[in-house]
């Protein structure tokens, strides 16, 4: 029975996958380039850009850093994305970008919430600059702790050792002929 042929095509989904993670990636590196040449006025402003710019470059390192997730690194990274984004929009911030109309912001680095005696103003928009601001932060971390926690590497199969199943009598045979270098020849 012929041995089964190892296929190095990584199949449409993996492909796929891999081209989305570039794509995003280089676009998270050019705008964080990009919007960071344009000033360094507001803190928040710069943040979000670095974390943006940071985030692209852990992009397009995706394959070597895929390698050693570990369900510890994926819950740091869900919690301090969740987390982040839970947290900052709760409390009251003197947030410099948007809404400086409105006495009470909340959320960071931009407005999503804010109000004043008039009422209350939701930005969609801002909220998904935030969303995603955080997202990329939860990546940071979980790049971090697969860094600083790798994963375990897989068993390596040793070339030399003999197959797992046992050997017939036939391969026993076989085996002891190429160690000690016999030739049997059969009439």
């Amino acid at each position: 029975m012929p041995e089964a042929v190892e296929d190095d095509e990584p199949g449409f989904l993996a492909s796929a996958g891999a081209t989305l993670r570039l794509i995003v990636g280089w676009a998270c590196v050019a705008l964080g380039v990009l919007d960071l040449a344009m000033g360094l006025d507001d803190p928040s402003y710069v943040i979000f850009h670095v974390v943006l710019l940071v985030t692209g470059v852990l992009l397009l390192a995706g394959d070597r850093i895929g390698r050693r997730l570990t369900v510890t690194a994926w819950t740091v990274g869900g919690l301090v994305a969740a987390l982040g984004l839970a947290i900052t929009a709760i409390p009251s911030l003197a947030v410099a970008c948007c809404s400086r109309d409105y006495a009470v912001r909340h959320g960071f680095p931009f407005t999503m919430l804010a109000r004043d005696p008039g009422g209350w103003r939701f930005d969609l928009y801002r909220s998904i600059a935030d969303l995603l601001f955080w997202l990329c932060a939860g990546l940071i971390a979980l790049t971090v702790v697969a860094w600083v926690r790798p994963a375990r590497p897989a068993p390596q199969r040793d070339e030399a050792a003999p197959p797992s199943h046992a050997p017939t009598h036939a391969e026993e045979r076989a085996h002891h002929h190429e160690a000690t270098g016999e030739r049997h020849l059969q009439g």
